[in-house]
């Protein structure tokens, strides 16, 4: 594959989306930087020209890569010019300091002269190319810049629109899945089962040994026997320490506060006396030494109790020198019967029968070789050229390869950029797209994040972890392993990326190499002991070239990083601007970030401090003109400067309730996401600005309880608003009353929670009418999820929630229900599918009648102290799990003898029956009814 063909996109995009900006260029700039930036753009577009015919590096020439840089260097000059002139406008105040920058910007200036000249070189060299190539290969599109996916698109949508399968829907290894759940499973009288058993899963490729165990693991009859479940991915190089972390932080273990810093011999330990009193299931993936279980026998205690541990290898020695006794399951490629069983979960392609045989014969029975294959024909109008590319028998890179080459060259880089993330790592949905969107990798007007998601997922590139209850769209997926190494060797060879961690150690030459002059740097977690050791490789960097710069570290307590400082320090020192549009530091410990981060990152689009624990941040935050995403969910930044305000690109900004007393004239209409305001006062600036997002799709508001009525009437003028968390306090920080407008009218509205009671008259004296009891009636009525807390009901207040027929999800916690008995009456909560009832104290009884929650699948019951009863829940069809946590023995008794059909309690069948109804039924820390003294005790 040729450089140009994923690079090319990359500089497209980052470039027009500087020369977009006329505001700039519109305030009296002499007129050669217009034609400066007209030659840039034409460069540009004969780039995609030459990458639209051009399929490998032997037909580019020598020109190729050279073009690239050259186009790569005028793009970063045209950047900072811009950028510095933005700078030079909007910044300095007062004459001196105009005078300075005036002269810093013309000296800038004169060097556009000597720039365009070299662009006039670029393009004649280009011209000459393109010359040649027209002779040999067919025109190029017209429209370059447009993104060439509707077909493939349309086609999934019509054949393999996602069917709402996740990554542990495992297809044609059923009969492995049965064997693998027999030797995890308990049966009664077998007490040698009772033994820690060994299960090693073995292959010597990439035939899908990680997603069977994965598809066992999530299986709620395993999830329901063991208390506790830990998956670890072993790198390729492991240090034990960062193991024990890894694992401690999967068990419930009391204390876990600052466990990097603890003394190895001390994880060993708590490690033990932990698993000693649990029975549970470890998963150790990508076993590639012994030695590393040698360390661990030791530690992973036997209580006899049926405890498992799963280790996934290609080794077909390492399960006998592990443990002689280990149980061993072979995984051999697919037979014709299940590679076809396989390949219907591509769609169409399956039936047509020549293409079909084709597949197969190309794949051997590889499960990923199918999965991409087939994804890839169903992206394909014409299959028969895709096919030709193919050798009789490839191996599995061959049809990576495939399936990453013809992907639309727009869409080559968001694919590329999965492999920032840590190597099997769960990759949450909402920071993907936004990272994708601060990239500027989704460039096309019309075409969204979740529609490249879509694409990837149906061209099986990417597996979906996890859906969102209510939607049921993805939150969160991942990369299949074989093909984040693939990824990753294809955007380090492009010089995309360079990964740094201290597993993967380069020699300084070879990490100079590899750092300098890259688009995206990702650092992964590194051990204690380098942290201790301290790192300085971000000499290497040369930021005046850097896109994004992403952590992945987990460390929560230490040394506060520096990394930042250090990265920015070569632009604080002479005063330039950086061209950084990502900078996600989520789970850093407290990072330094210098004063001037707004003055040197005005580019930035996505500035990600969650999980910092940050106590301020910089005041020039402020001055970031481009800002898209700020993200300070759990930290404890208290105070943004109000200049926030008048970024008018910012679209996401997450807080903890952060209070403003300015709002420095600015209006917000582009932000969809606004989390963790505080609104104290009714003179508040915010009330104002509020009424004015009018863009706003999400918002998370605290309010002190007499201004709760006015910002519900700013909110009513939000017509695209789908999800509110309203929270009244008192001056104490308590809960307080809800005193709302009535809602009843929004119908944009679908998911809300309210913290605080809902007082039972209006603000006359006067006491609610039935139909508008408890506040109730003021409500959305289009809600399809709604958490309360505090609410204060009672048994009358449920009648009236009852009547909100488009409920999926309702949320009772703490406080929410006072009364002592807690009724489902007729024919109410037609839709409800989950519910929760937590911390419920005052309940004893629960009663659901039989012509309602006829949809329920899910139950939640946890920490409701009194209740024993619950009359009844067998006429609910749809059950499906039910899960009680710290309630009583008696209320579990209860449940269980008022249900027919097959019940599996924490995963083991406490009965047979004839009926093919299913309930799961998890049971945890239940609470014994008294001992008889002690109950005579409570008589007398």
């Amino acid at each position: 594959m040729a450089v140009p063909g994923v690079a090319t996109p990359l500089v497209i995009d980052k470039s027009l989306h500087v020369l977009s900006e006329r505001e700039i260029l519109s305030s009296g700039l002499p007129d050669d930087v217009t034609r400066a930036v007209g030659h840039l753009q034409t460069i540009l577009i004969t780039l995609m020209s030459l990458q639209s015919g051009t399929d490998n590096d032997e037909q580019s020439g020598d020109h190729g890569p050279g073009l690239l840089r050259r186009a790569l260097d005028a793009a970063d000059f045209a950047g900072k010019f811009l950028l510095e002139a933005s700078r030079h406008l909007k910044s300095h105040k007062g004459r001196p300091a105009k005078i300075r920058a005036l002269v810093r910007f013309m000296s800038l200036r004169a060097r556009v002269r000597a720039a365009e000249r070299k662009a006039l070189d670029l393009i004649n060299r280009v011209h000459i190319l393109s010359t040649h190539l027209s002779q040999t290969h067919d025109p190029p599109p017209h429209d370059l810049l447009t993104l060439d996916v509707t077909s493939s698109r349309n086609m999934h949508r019509k054949k393999v629109c996602w069917n709402g399968k996740i990554e542990s829907d495992i297809v044609g290894r059923e009969a492995e899945v049965r064997k693998l759940l027999a030797r995890l499973t308990l049966k009664d009288g077998d007490r040698g089962a009772l033994r820690l058993r060994i299960v090693c899963v073995v292959a010597e490729e990439s035939i899908g040994k990680t997603a069977l165990v994965r598809s066992v693991y999530n299986r709620p009859e395993l999830d329901h026997s063991f208390q506790c479940r830990v998956w670890v991915h072993l790198p390729d190089k492991v240090n034990l320490k960062d193991l024990l972390v890894k694992i401690l932080k999967q068990t419930p273990v009391p204390e876990l506060k600052d466990l990097e810093h603890k003394r190895e011999k001390y994880l060993k330990e708590m490690l033990h006396k932990s698993l000693m009193e649990l029975r549970y299931l470890i998963v150790f993936d990508n076993l590639r030494e012994a030695k590393v279980m040698d360390d661990l026998m030791t530690l992973l205690a036997d209580s006899r109790n049926g405890s498992r541990v799963i280790v996934t290898t290609r080794d077909p020695k390492i399960p006998s020198i592990i443990d002689p006794w280990a149980s061993r399951l072979e995984l051999r490629q697919l037979d014709a019967e299940q590679s076809e069983l396989l390949l219907k979960e591509c769609g169409f392609i399956s039936e047509d029968p020549g293409l079909k045989a084709s597949i197969l014969s190309k794949c051997s029975g590889s499960p990923p070789g199918i999965l991409l294959l087939g994804g890839l024909m169903m992206a394909s109008g014409d299959s028969s050229p895709v096919m030709d590319r193919l050798a009789d028998n490839p191996v599995l890179d061959d049809i990576m390869s495939l399936s990453y080459d013809k992907l639309p060259y727009l869409l080559k880089p968001c694919l590329l950029y999965l492999c920032l993330f840590p190597k099997d790592s769960d990759i949450s949905t909402r920071r993907l797209f936004r990272l994708w969107h601060a990239e500027g990798l989704v460039p096309v007007p019309g075409f969204t994040a979740m529609e490249c998601f879509e694409e990837f997922v149906g061209r099986n590139l990417v597996h979906v972890v996890r859906r969102r209850k209510r939607s049921e769209e993805p939150k969160s997926c991942r990369v299949p392993s074989f093909l984040h190494d693939f990824l990753c060797g294809m955007a380090m060879k492009l010089g995309l990326l360079h990964i740094h961690s201290d597993t993967k150690a380069t020699n300084p030459g070879e990490k100079s190499k590899l750092v300098n002059g890259c688009l995206w740097i990702v650092k992964h977690q590194e051990s204690q002991k380098s942290a201790e050791k301290g790192d300085h490789w971000h000499a290497n960097i040369q930021p005046q070239h850097l896109r994004s710069y992403v952590t992945f570290k987990t460390q929560k307590q230490g040394t506060r990083s520096r990394e930042v400082e250090e990265l920015l320090r070569p632009l604080i020192s002479k005063r330039n601007c950086g061209l950084l549009r990502v900078l996600d530091l989520e789970g850093t410990y407290k990072p330094l970030l210098p004063d001037e981060l707004g003055n040197v990152l005005l580019n930035l689009r996505y500035l990600g401090l969650r999980w910092t624990v940050l106590d301020s941040i910089p005041e020039s935050v402020g001055n970031m003109s481009r800002l898209e995403t700020l993200d300070l969910k759990h930290t404890n930044v208290r105070k943004l400067p109000s200049s926030i305000w008048k970024v008018k690109s910012l679209q996401h900004l997450y807080m903890n309730e952060v209070c403003f007393d300015k709002s420095n004239g600015g209006s917000l209409t582009n932000l969809q996401t606004l989390w963790g305001l505080y609104i104290g006062s009714a003179k508040s600036p915010m009330l104002d600005v509020l009424s004015k997002l009018t863009s706003l799709e999400k918002l998370g508001l605290t309010c002190d309880s007499p201004v709760m009525k006015k910002a519900t009437e700013c909110i009513l003028k939000l017509s695209k608003l789908e999800s509110l968390k309203l929270r009244s306090r008192d001056l104490f920080g308590q809960p307080s009353d809800l005193n709302l407008s009535d809602m009843s009218g929004v119908e944009s509205i679908s998911d809300l929670y309210l913290l605080g009671s809902f007082p039972n008259r209006d603000s006359q004296g006067v006491p609610w009418d039935l139909p508008q009891r408890d506040g109730l009636g003021l409500l959305p009525r289009n809600l399809k999820i709604l958490t309360l807390s505090m609410s204060g009901l009672d048994r009358a207040s449920m009648a009236v929630l009852g009547k909100l027929e488009g409920l999926e999800m309702l949320n009772l916690f703490a406080g929410s229900y006072t009364g002592q008995v807690l009724n489902f009456c007729k024919d109410s909560f037609p839709r409800l599918r989950v519910l929760k009832l937590w911390k419920l104290e005052k309940v004893e009884a629960a009663y659901v009648d039989e012509t309602t929650l006829c949809r329920l699948e899910d139950l939640e019951i946890k920490n409701c102290a009194l209740l024993t009863s619950i009359d009844s829940l067998d006429h609910i069809k749809s059950l499906k799990q039910i899960s009680l946590i710290q309630v009583k023995e008696e209320l579990a008794t209860d449940i269980k003898e008022g249900l027919t059909g097959k019940l599996f309690i924490n995963g083991k069948q406490l009965a047979t029956s004839v009926s093919s109804r299913e309930v799961f039924i998890k049971e945890k820390q239940l609470v014994p009814p008294p001992p008889p003294s002690a109950q005579a005790a409570q008589v007398n």
